[in-house]
């Protein structure tokens, strides 16, 4: 059995696709696309996700309404996730039970690939910082989690049996054998999320 290695793609590629038809483009309508309820210091601050002409963001309030933080342009176009067999765009959650919950979203990245933000509470409790997903067997560590295998619906980016499950190609070792879509797996260890494995995406007969 040959070995294989697994290469998530991490290419945001900054170009337009039909196959994205329905999603919201940045600067478009609307551009509040998400919002909900952080608990921060005992207070109630705001999140939002937004869409402006550079991309999809996520921004803070203060229970007053000001500006307490704003994430770098995180994707091209607004993206669904499956949480727990509900799909979503954005979510607060304690993934880790440490009382500071947790900021969830996604973004999309024309034509084919997704990616997952999670964000944490820093130390100074002034800001956010993103949880890393980390790789030992490539050594990657990424701020983000990308499957390369878009599904409008979310099945493509999923938290399931307290892992996170994307779908992608796992590409073989041997350059002439052929990519299998694969699901792959990490799972929070402490403050970051640790590759578990990867399945080949079961074939119909």
């Amino acid at each position: 059995m040959k070995n294989t290695i697994t290469i998530l793609l991490f290419v945001t590629l900054l170009t337009s696709s039909t196959l994205f038809a329905g999603l919201a483009v940045p600067g478009e309508g609307n551009p509040l696309l998400a919002s909900s309820k952080i608990e921060i210091n005992n207070s109630g601050y705001t999140v939002e996700k937004v869409a402006d002409g550079a991309g999809v963001r996520i921004r803070v309030r203060t229970p007053e309404g000001k500006d307490f933080w704003t994430s770098e342009i995180l994707g091209d176009q607004e993206k669904k996730f499956i949480f727990n067999g509900e799909s979503s765009n954005l979510l607060v959650a304690d993934l880790n039970a440490d009382t500071k919950p947790e900021i969830i979203t996604a973004v999309a990245f024309p034509p084919h690939n997704g990616g997952l933000y999670i964000f944490t509470l820093n130390a100074e409790q002034n800001g956010f910082m993103p949880m890393t997903f980390n790789n030992p067997q490539t050594n990657d560590e990424k701020s983000f989690l990308v499957a390369d295998i878009f599904q409008e619906d979310g099945q493509d980016i999923a938290f399931i049996d307290n892992r996170v499950r994307v779908l992608g190609m796992l590409y073989p070792e041997n350059e002439y054998g052929e990519p299998v879509a694969s699901f792959f797996y990490y799972r929070l260890t402490d403050s970051a999320f640790a590759y578990e494995g990867c399945e080949a995406v079961p074939v119909d007969n």
